[in-house]
């Protein structure tokens, strides 16, 4: 059965899972065996031989308990296919949702730029993409980007990805929230980002399952696959569960120009770029860079390009 607990927040969306043994299809036995498991408390339940059922408060939360539920299972099954996969205990899950800061505080009054109002459709267009690519699913996944200092546009909690609106995105300024508005609970993350890394603009935070499939496992991501991935990515190191808590500093003192991506075990990959698009394609380099690992894992041991030749891109591309 899939666990849930494979990545932080998929435990609140989705729950335990139940199982249902077959029985003819669109018989009352079936209908029932399916009732009895969501007696139990289940809002998942798989059918034996035969598919799954998913249910929730509305189609919106349906959809998004099914998209997450599915999501976790595919990381599960691609981290099998490199490694050993690891999963969050409900202590470290508890933990997590413990340590999330208080609300900022709200302005009072919110003033929209006309480069404030562009920033806000062109987070919503990459939402959207993202999601269509499946990079991002309804349940998770963050954008922001700045736009005037250390003041930033991101994303909110609580509104499905896919049905993002430019209206919905939250202004972020002098420390304090756009009135009525819930941004994402990682708000504090990209703050500390902002503040010392006057060079980035942008930043992603999502659960793409092939990158998640390294994040889950401890497997070596290495993005010596072709020239372009290394050029964008460089080396990519993996953190802990715990070091995006509020509070420490790892996450943004390991990111840089150099370093523009870091994954997090059991929970995210974090990019960091100037422009909003120029960190959505590294996301897509990276993405695919790991697909590529994944799906030629059965075939063999990857030969990676060497350190001679690394050496090379870095003087041509880099300086």
């Amino acid at each position: 059965m899939p666990n849930a607990n494979v990545i932080s927040q998929a435990k609140h969306v989705c729950g335990p899972v139940g199982y249902a043994e077959y029985e003819l299809p669109g018989s009352e036995a079936l209908g029932a065996k399916i009732a009895s498991e969501f007696n139990l408390g289940y809002n998942a339940v798989i059918m034996e031989n035969h598919g799954t059922v998913v249910g929730g408060s509305d189609l919106v939360d349906t959809f998004n308990r099914f998209e997450t539920f599915e999501f976790s299972a595919r990381i599960i099954l691609y981290g099998n296919a490199i490694g050993t996969v690891d999963y969050l205990s409900d202590d470290e899950i508890d933990a997590f949702e413990s340590q999330i800061p208080v609300q900022l505080p709200e302005m009072k009054k919110t003033i929209h730029s006309s480069e404030e109002r562009e920033k806000r459709t062109e987070i919503c267009n990459i939402v959207h993409r993202a999601c269509t690519q499946g990079l991002m699913i309804s349940s998770y996944g963050t954008i922001s980007a700045r736009y005037d200092g250390d003041n930033f546009l991101i994303t909110p909690t609580n509104v499905p990805r896919w049905d993002l609106k430019p209206e919905d995105v939250v202004q972020i300024k002098n420390g304090e929230r756009e009135a009525g508005k819930t941004p994402s609970r990682s708000t504090y993350l990209h703050q500390a980002i902002y503040k010392q890394h006057p060079e980035i603009n942008s930043i992603i935070l999502t659960q793409s399952p092939y990158l998640m499939a390294f994040a889950v496992t401890g497997a070596s991501f290495n993005v010596r696959t072709i020239p372009e991935s290394w050029i964008f990515l460089q080396d990519v190191h993996t953190l802990d569960f715990g070091v995006q808590f509020n509070g420490r500093t790892e996450i943004a003192d390991i990111i840089s120009k150099s370093n523009p991506a870091v994954m997090i075990k059991n929970d995210c990959v974090i990019i960091t770029g100037n422009q909003l698009l120029q960190t959505f394609d590294y996301l897509e380099v990276a993405e695919f860079s790991a697909k590529s690992l994944v799906m030629c894992a059965t075939l063999g041991a990857m030969v990676p390009i060497n350190n001679d030749q690394v050496e090379e891109l870095r003087k041509k591309f880099i300086g």
